[in-house]
């Protein structure tokens, strides 16, 4: 499937991190991999180490997902008083579900995947077959804590209902928990160790929870806490923080006042769920047919409540956040698996037509939303390699790049070479702050410097944009007049630096 489809990384997220691994960015194979438990980044960063001939960010997580299906496939095959018609069709389903996933590879959906493999391992009878399960669920808390735990949370209901009362099976989950908490906290002790470091990571949390926040989008500016610029509140939400003017405190207090949304505002945000409908007509109309088809009392009563417990699940989601298609994913695949093992024993004929038809429409539904991200991939990565690669190209080695907005495909290179990127460093964004750039990257000063290259898209340079609005911010805050300076550029977008217009300014 890797070869057939156009591979790629979803977001340049799991570029830079790569970078940090294999030592493009900080110099040296590294396990700082932010988003990423240290652990496991002290693993890639020890194969690093060996040979950088080989990108092990990316092989790993190949390994890992056809591990993950292999489990899954099993795990579907081998399931009892299922029959043949139903193991191959639900199979088709996460199939395709999974094609969805590896065309935007991320690390989001990768640990959503092997924790789903764990969880239905968890359900075996055999002891080996559960502790192999304990291991693939700590490898998915390595790799993204909140997706793993979005999938185990989907997956507990089902886990308690095939264990029952039966202890010793506990003693597996418990074992399981003790470790995933354990390399949490041991995550944690590694970046407070160091002051920068655990700046670093409470300030990127704080403003990740900003900028994935739609409430945040609404705060008007009396909302806005006693200090803080509207414009450079702004500006942080479109991933350019001026580090220098919302700071640490000043993010907290944003934080708390976005936390503090009222529960009726917080409705609003539930009209985004319709970007899912098809998906959620099909799920729902899966469950309430299982429901009314099977004849064990039980098992009806738990169908009811595992239904509302994922309706529950998805609106709590979307109140304080954006419902993003590779979280609906992780919560997509283990409803999908824990509807196969519910199905109910009886058979009859228009129980077999709606299931089959359900599945197939919802196969024909991702196979189609597939073709159309490997479109958007086609274009994103001729557009990164014919418009944006070759601008880069200009930036002198060890200089710094930035960007203004999220037009710059880096995710569109090939991510079994991410290696030749050389030495450029990338800075704002999620990076700010990052120890790997002290001290540039903690505020608009920096993008003054001779080093600095700003990477935009030529709609951003004209005025009332947020270019212009940084060099209005840079002239507020610090009293430096700036005009910008064009490097290169081609029919898209530029490469350009800001420079002072008085050099008496008092910067």
């Amino acid at each position: 499937m890797a070869w057939v489809l156009p591979l790629g990384f979803e977001e340049n997220d799991d570029v830079m991190m790569c970078m940090i691994a294999n030592g493009t960015y900080s110099g040296t194979p590294d396990y700082h991999l932010v988003y990423i438990n240290v652990i496991y980044g002290a693993v890639l960063a020890a194969l690093y180490s060996l040979t950088t001939a080989i990108e092990w960010y990316t092989l790993s997580f190949a390994i890992l997902h056809i591990l993950s299906m292999s489990v899954i496939s099993y795990c579907i095959l081998t399931t009892p008083n299922r029959a043949r018609w139903e193991r191959v069709l639900w199979l088709i389903v996460l199939y395709v579900l999974w094609a969805r996933i590896i065309i935007a590879l991320q690390f989001t959906t990768t640990a959503g995947l092997i924790c789903l493999a764990g969880c239905m391992l968890l359900l075996r009878e055999r002891k080996r077959a559960r502790w192999s399960g304990v291991l693939l669920v700590i490898i998915a808390a390595l790799i993204r804590f909140m997706a793993a735990g979005l999938v185990g949370l989907l997956m507990a209901p089902i886990i308690v209902y095939t264990y029952r009362l039966n202890w010793r099976k506990y003693i597996a989950v418990v074992v399981m928990l003790t470790a995933v908490v354990g390399c949490r906290v041991a995550n944690k002790a590694v970046y407070d160790r160091d002051p920068e470091w655990k700046y670093f990571r409470e300030y990127n949390q704080l403003r990740a929870q900003l900028n994935d926040n739609p409430n945040a989008y609404r705060m008007t500016t009396a909302q806005l806490p006693e200090g803080i610029d509207p414009m450079d509140y702004q500006l942080l939400l479109r991933f350019i923080p001026d580090a220098e003017q919302i700071d640490l405190p000043a993010i907290r207090q944003l934080s708390a006042v976005v936390g503090a949304v009222p529960f009726k505002t917080q409705l609003q945000n539930l009209h985004r769920l319709d970007k899912y409908a098809v998906e959620l007509v099909i799920l729902f109309a899966l469950l309430v047919l299982m429901i009314l088809t099977t004849g064990n009392r039980d098992k009806r009563i738990f169908l009811v409540l595992y239904t509302l417990f994922m309706m529950i699940l998805i609106v709590h989601v979307s109140l304080d956040g954006f419902l993003k298609n590779r979280v609906f994913l992780c919560m997509l695949a283990p409803m999908i698996a824990t509807d196969f093992m519910l199905l109910p024993n009886t058979t009859g004929l228009k129980r077999r037509w709606g299931i089959g038809i359900a599945l197939i429409g919802l196969s024909a539904w991702y196979g189609y939303q597939t073709y159309e991200e490997s479109t958007t991939a086609e274009y994103n990565r001729y557009m990164w390699s014919r418009m944006q690669q070759t601008l880069l190209e200009y930036v002198p080695r060890e200089a710094y790049v930035t960007t203004i907005g999220t037009s710059m495909f880096m995710e569109a290179t090939t991510p079994w070479h991410v290696w030749p990127y050389e030495s450029r460093k990338y800075t704002l964004g999620w990076l700010t702050w990052c120890p790997f750039n002290k001290p540039v990257g903690h505020s608009y000063r920096a993008l003054l410097r001779e080093d600095m290259y700003i990477f935009t898209d030529l709609n951003y340079t004209r005025e009332h944009t947020a270019l212009q609005r940084v060099c209005e911010q840079i002239d507020k805050h610090y009293g430096v007049p700036t005009e910008i300076v064009w490097k290169v550029r081609n029919g898209r977008y530029a490469i350009v630096q800001l420079k002072i217009k008085n050099q008496k300014s008092k910067i």
